[in-house]
C-alpha cells in the first residue's frame, strides 16, 4: 500500500492511502513533497465569525462589482456581432453570386 502525507496545522504525518478519507474528514489536507496541497480537508475545521464575515462581504463586493456588469454585457455584444457579420457574409457571397452572373451574360 501506498503512503501519502497528510497536514493539520503544523502536524504532518505520512498514512496509508486507504486512510486518507478518514483524515480528510478531520480536518487535514493531503500535500505533496513540496508541501503544496493536493486535496483540501472535507470537514474537522472551523472559521471564526470574523472571517466568515469577511469571506461574506468580499462574495457581495465581487457580486457586485462593475467588471462583472461589463463582462456580461461584452459577451451579449460579441454575439449580437457575430450574428451581424454571419448575415454579411451571406449578402456579399450573394452580391458576388449576382454579380458573376450579370458578367457573364
Amino acid at each position: 500500500m501506498a503512503q501519502v502525507t497528510v497536514r493539520k496545522n503544523n502536524k504532518v504525518l505520512n498514512i496509508e492511502d486507504t486512510r486518507l478519507e478518514s483524515y480528510l474528514l478531520q480536518g487535514f489536507e493531503q500535500i505533496d513533497k513540496d508541501g503544496k496541497v493536493v486535496k483540501e480537508a472535507t470537514g474537522g475545521r472551523t472559521v471564526s465569525l470574523q472571517e466568515h464575515n469577511k469571506a461574506l462581504e468580499r462574495i457581495k463586493e465581487l457580486e457586485e462589482d462593475d467588471a462583472v456588469k461589463e463582462l456580461e454585457e461584452a459577451k451579449k455584444e460579441i454575439k449580437a456581432l457575430k450574428s451581424e457579420n454571419t448575415k454579411l457574409k451571406k449578402s456579399l457571397e450573394e452580391l458576388k453570386k449576382l454579380s458573376e452572373e450579370s458578367k457573364s451574360e
